[in-house]
């Protein structure tokens, strides 16, 4: 005779929303970046994991195989997830964007350049530590930042270093030994140029 299934044991998506305090940091954190977001992951990583193993222990002990097994595909389904919104073009790099491009634009028009020379402008992207960043975002009228190092024109590399000598905004493309640097277009002219380890530490 087949055992009876187990009283609320199915399958379900649900645990996956678990995991989704996980991302708040990478989708929300430059909406108030002053808060204290490695402490707030911190307390989120340890509540989800004493809710996570509370439930696999209640489920073990119930013989909720259907709930237990839903449980522990709950990343899986969450890297699908992500993974299906990146090919889609939905980032959280790409959803910042679009909510601030207005203000990177006006800010940009404010600069008058003499002679129609191309535009160069650079904003830090994230604030992980003071005065220094792993991502910027770089506006390049001229689109040549997206070259491969070394292919940029003289007037290309003219601009950048009168940025960052006057308006202290600096363009890296030759890294460091200890250091990889990557250029990504997301939008027209607009480009994140991530340094994985910008020599932060102090």
């Amino acid at each position: 005779m087949p055992e009876p299934e187990k009283r609320g044991d199915k399958f379900t998506w649900t645990y996956v929303l678990w995991l989704s305090p996980f991302l708040a940091q990478n989708w929300l954190y430059w909406l108030v970046p002053q808060w204290d977001w490695w402490t707030i992951g911190l307390i989120v990583w340890v509540a989800t994991l004493i809710a996570i193993a509370s439930s696999i222990c209640i489920n073990l002990a119930l013989r909720r195989w259907r709930r237990l097994v839903s449980l522990l595909a709950a990343p899986l389904l969450l890297l699908v997830l992500l993974r299906i919104l990146a090919a889609a073009g939905i980032t959280p790099d790409s959803v910042r964007f679009a909510l601030t491009k207005q203000t990177y634009l006006a800010e940009i028009e404010r600069t008058d350049l003499p002679g129609g020379e191309q535009q160069f402008r650079t904003f830090a992207w994230d604030h992980t530590f003071q005065a220094k960043t792993y991502s910027t975002l770089v506006y390049d009228e001229s689109d040549e930042i997206a070259l491969p190092n070394g292919e940029q024109s003289t007037a290309w590399q003219q601009r950048v270093q009168t940025s960052c000598s006057e308006k202290k905004e600096c363009v890296n493309l030759d890294p460091g030994p200890n250091e990889y640097v990557s250029v990504r277009k997301i939008g027209e002219h607009f480009y994140i140029l991530d340094d994985s380890l910008p020599n932060a530490f102090p």
